[in-house]
């Protein structure tokens, strides 16, 4: 197969390493990497994604796989569908369960499927009135894309008014015009990422993912800075995912989802059993770094398979122990980072760390800052996050950031 694959972070590049390995791979075009992967396949230039389409053609790629969201809610998948070319990715359609957050929860409760109460808030809403259906902390929700970055979690009540109508006023564009108030779910979350076919879902194992800039429940969201899989679930809580996907399966199938792609589920484990709290039409980055590397199926098999409505054929193998991704980010991160710094003791790293590269750009032969996430050091063995929390202290750069706490969990 040629295969294209579009993006440039940390998540592309395990995705592009991944795919590189296939045996079933002819040859690997690449769209927008970045400098630490560029080198893994042949790069396309394009002006836009009809002229992509078309440079698809004449190369006579035979798969596009799509790593972030917004060239899927701008519609890529639509237009290489036009052309015959098969397609890893949601079609603009479906990208709303992503892009927009109202949509999302209105496929969730047409298909029951648990989730947390919301109002939705626009210019138009009593503030006040609408602060008074809740009570703290208050989860305030930017409706539309906003890299991982439109959530509050706010428990001053002043605070929550000013924080909404800092949104309602732009603070992220369109994405915030409308926006979602949520009551609080307490409980352990887990993303599961599933492929969808057109007629059935296939889960990946479950990963853990730590969105905050640290460990203070008043750390800004971020997209993510570190995460690891397989979660040790209990029998309880096992059950209930089964029953869970069984539900989003069915969801699909009666929705009449036509799409080839990702569905990522963000879901909390309450008292109340398991409810979702967003849904994402892609890979989750960091949590794709370590899933790939813990998979031991060809991916590229896999992604035949579910272009060809195949799924049901697939059976993933997994390795042993546990996969774990620790992000290096820098100071700013996510609000304003600090950018141009170089990158040393890259040489020094031991050969069971596997590097991603994502915030950077290659000159004079060194790596420098380019990005609020510059790198994510993942390793695969019983206990991973000594050896990588090491790599991360030899690994230099000013300004470098890093959650320190990140472990595994116990059975939830």
């Amino acid at each position: 197969m040629r295969v294209l694959i579009f993006g440039g972070g940390a998540r592309e590049h395990a995705i592009t390493l991944k795919i590189s390995q296939s045996p079933i791979l002819t040859k690997l075009y690449l769209v927008n990497p970045n400098d630490g992967f560029s080198h893994l396949g042949q790069v396309l230039e394009y002006e836009n994604f009809e002229d992509l389409a078309k440079k698809s053609l004449i190369n006579k790629i035979d798969l596009l796989i799509v790593g972030p969201e917004q060239p899927l809610v701008d519609g890529i998948a639509d237009i290489f569908s036009a052309k015959n070319i098969p397609v890893i990715g949601v079609n603009k359609k479906w990208a709303k369960l992503e892009s927009s957050k109202i949509f999302a929860k209105e496929f969730m409760l047409k298909n029951h499927i648990p989730t947390a109460k919301y109002k939705i808030i626009d210019k138009n809403i009593n503030i006040d009135a609408a602060l008074a259906d809740f009570n703290s902390p208050f989860v305030i929700k930017a409706d539309g894309l906003a890299a991982g970055k439109g959530v509050s979690i706010v428990k001053d009540l002043n605070v929550a008014k000013s924080t909404i109508q800092e949104y309602l006023s732009g603070k992220f564009g369109k994405a915030s015009k409308r926006i979602l108030m949520e009551e609080f779910l307490e409980g352990e979350e887990i993303s599961l990422m599933s492929i969808w076919d057109g007629k059935i879902l296939l889960p990946f194992i479950s990963a853990k993912d730590f969105k905050k800039l640290s460990a203070d429940m008043d750390a800004p969201n971020t997209g993510g800075m570190g995460a690891y899989c397989p979660v040790k679930l209990n029998s309880n809580t096992q059950k209930q995912l089964n029953y869970y996907i069984e539900n989003l399966q069915n969801a699909l199938i009666k929705e009449k989802a036509d799409f080839v792609g990702i569905i990522y589920s963000g879901l909390i484990i309450t008292n109340e059993g398991i409810k979702v709290l967003e849904y994402n039409v892609r890979l989750g980055d960091p949590e794709t770094q370590p899933l790939l590397m813990h998979l031991n199926t060809d991916l590229l098999l896999i992604f035949k398979y579910a272009i060809e409505k195949k799924l049901d054929a697939v059976k993933i193998d997994w390795k042993e122990g546990t996969s774990a991704c620790v992000v290096l980010a820098t100071k700013g991160y996510p609000q304003k980072p600090v950018t141009g710094d170089i990158i040393k003791n890259l040489d020094k790293i031991n050969n069971d760390i596997q590097i991603f590269y994502a915030g950077v750009k290659s000159k004079n032969n060194s790596f420098m800052t380019n990005g609020g996430r510059v790198l994510s050091i993942c390793k695969t063995s019983e206990n991973p996050f000594p050896t990588i929390y090491k790599t991360c202290e030899t690994i230099t750069f000013y300004n470098k950031i890093f959650r320190n706490d990140i472990k595994i969990y116990d059975k939830i």
